[in-house]
């Protein structure tokens, strides 16, 4: 099957829903709730892509293992899959409305990026579907063929990616730095755009999920250049960029999108889904993706199905989220953002190693926070003071980077 033919498949696919009777699997208590209810699974990005496939595919057995729930996918695409995700987080919490978004948003929310409305810590997660190696792929006539010859280019490497707060673009830019690379992100390439774009030549490649650039690569139209958190499914010739990058720097950039090959075509509902209808939405997307139906209808679409479930997947965001500061300003540093400080008013809840390092509560978190002895006014009682003299309980205004340093703390004494 040619390229043009497999995304004309997915297409058909999709529209074909549940035709023919299937035996539904008990999904727990409060399954109940969903019979006879429309449940709306939001995909923040156009259709024909991986999460859009992975959406109607997951959305047909959701149906089989909730029984007299109908499953409707709606596209919301928009900024980088910020749009799609700002309304699943805004929607009513009554398990009615699920949604998947690309996990670029880890980085979004890290740096704070301007249209965020959501918290991922805060989502009610149901699971993820796939753990997919990213790739760099160019096009089979760009000029390219291997590394060294995207070294010596002469000028700028125009890639595509769907929007700046994906996956995509955001790793696209801290590779080129990671690698020496002289890069041009074009963002707007929802969908199989990227593709179309590479196979007319106004684009040299995109760097994304293995699965969904596979056909194109194997029908002939692309080269594998690198990868990140490969598998069986990529030739040995391909170089992983933990072989390419030579210093702690771009190690840590390698390892970051590393981690986050490990949680593809995440599922998620909105904050605050009551506990028995989170439990049956997870129980019957679990359901679903280890039926034995679902499982041969992804080898069909040679898209990969590596699952986890509920609360381990809470703990993956949590983590990816859980970055140290040099990381966080890594990432500003090389995306060329400006870290937006946090001020709240809040009791010093630790007071450790004289005062060099505080937690607080802000944002219904406890905040760890380095104070530096230079760049960290502290003022008590209206006067300039020393760090050592901050103490638990202090009532405070602080000043803090996400994820870093304090840069302003101000105590009533």
């Amino acid at each position: 099957m040619n390229w043009t033919k497999r995304t004309a498949a997915i297409v058909c696919f999709a529209a074909i829903g549940v035709a023919q009777p299937i035996e539904p699997a008990l999904a727990g208590p409060g399954a109940e709730f969903f019979d006879g209810k429309k449940i709306t699974y939001i995909v923040a990005t156009k259709p024909g892509g991986g999460y859009d496939t992975y959406a109607r595919l997951i959305a047909k057995y959701l149906e089989k293992h909730l029984p007299g729930a109908r499953v409707i996918v709606k596209n919301r695409p928009g900024a980088g899959h910020i749009v799609g995700a700002n309304q699943l987080f805004a929607a009513k919490p009554d398990g009615l409305t699920i949604g998947t978004f690309n996990t670029g948003l880890v980085y979004a929310q890290l740096l704070e990026r301007e249209g965020i409305r959501f918290d991922l810590r805060k989502m009610s997660w149901i699971g993820k579907a796939a753990a997919d190696p990213r790739v760099l792929v160019v096009g089979k006539d760009s000029g390219f063929a291997t590394f060294d010859d995207l070294r010596r280019a002469e000028r700028p490497i125009l890639l595509a990616s769907s929007g700046i707060a994906s996956a995509a673009h955001n790793e696209t830019i801290l590779l080129a730095h990671a690698l020496g690379l002289d890069v041009k992100v074009i963002p707007g390439h929802g969908g199989n755009e990227g593709e179309m774009a590479i196979m007319r030549k106004e684009i040299a490649g995109t760097f994304g999920s293995y699965s969904s650039l596979r056909p194109f690569v194997e029908n002939g139209f692309g080269v594998v250049i690198f990868h990140v958190g490969g598998g069986p499914a990529l030739a040995a010739s391909v170089p992983a960029v933990r072989d390419l990058v030579h210093d702690d720097e771009g190690r840590a950039i390698a390892a970051l999108i590393e981690s986050q090959t490990a949680l593809g075509r995440l599922t998620a509902a909105p904050p605050g889904v009551p506990a028995e209808r989170l439990a049956a939405l997870r129980a019957a997307y679990e359901s679903a993706l280890e039926d034995p139906d679902l499982r041969r209808d992804a080898a069909r679409l040679r898209i990969p199905i590596v699952p986890s479930y509920g609360e381990d997947v809470a703990a993956k965001v949590d983590a990816a989220l859980n970055q140290p500061p040099a990381i966080v300003a890594l990432l500003a540093a090389v995306m060329n953002v400006e870290i937006a400080t946090i001020s709240v008013r809040t009791a010093l809840v630790t007071v450790a190693a004289k005062g060099k390092k505080i937690t607080f509560r802000s944002r219904d978190q406890i905040i760890e926070a380095k104070v530096s002895g230079s760049r960290t006014r502290v003022t008590i009682a209206g006067q300039d003071d020393d760090r050592a003299n901050l103490k638990e309980g202090m009532v405070c205004v602080i000043e803090y980077m996400p994820g870093g340093e304090a840069t302003e703390i101000d105590c009533d004494g």
